[in-house]
């Protein structure tokens, strides 16, 4: 007996239901797709965690003077498992800098602000982080956030291209292959 005459035979509230559950599983199986993967997440949450550890750490000194991805790891700010040897890693494997900007040149003295770096993130990972839900108080101390790939988009309070970043935005601003740059205050 083929599958249409199966169905054919069912009574009505067997096909409704019948019907409804294939909805319900569609339904369920776009929301999982649609989630972002548990390294994305886990990164998210590295950032968060490296800036209230370096904040943590320059809290008492007049400024992030000396900040940089080498000096991080000497003095033990980052998260044992983002450590790879001299170099820092997140969840999704990429390397991170740290320091005064893109590029974790040294803090130099009196910069009340430091930057996070994320490198060589792909279209997915880029939106996701970009409109990365931070604490409020995290959210308070963000200057900037900056997508560089083909161009760069700068965001910042109150400009043209302000935060935070929406889904959309993050749509159009990332490409294939992207570094973002969170800049932070102390």
């Amino acid at each position: 007996m083929s599958i249409k005459e199966k169905m054919l035979k069912l009574s009505c509230f067997k096909r409704y239901l019948f019907v409804a559950l294939v909805v319900v599983i569609l339904l369920l199986g776009f929301w999982l797709w649609n989630q972002p993967s548990k390294q994305i997440k886990t990164s998210g949450e590295q950032i968060v965690l490296l800036i209230d550890n370096i904040r943590n750490f320059y809290q008492n000194k007049p400024s992030a003077w000396g900040l940089n991805t080498f000096s991080a790891i000497q003095n033990k700010i980052v998260p044992m498992d983002m450590l790879n040897g001299r170099q820092i890693k997140n969840a999704l494997g990429k390397d991170v800098l740290l320091g005064a900007d893109m590029l974790g040149n040294t803090v130099m003295p009196g910069s009340k602000t430091f930057a996070v770096v994320y490198k060589n993130l792909n279209k997915e990972e880029c939106e996701i982080l970009a409109q990365w839900n931070f604490p409020e108080k995290i959210l308070l101390s963000l200057d900037s956030i900056h997508i560089v790939n083909e161009k760069t988009y700068d965001f910042s309070w109150g400009n043209e291209q302000s935060l935070p970043i929406s889904h959309i935005v993050a749509q159009n601003a990332c490409q294939k292959n992207n570094d973002i740059w969170w800049n932070i205050y102390l």
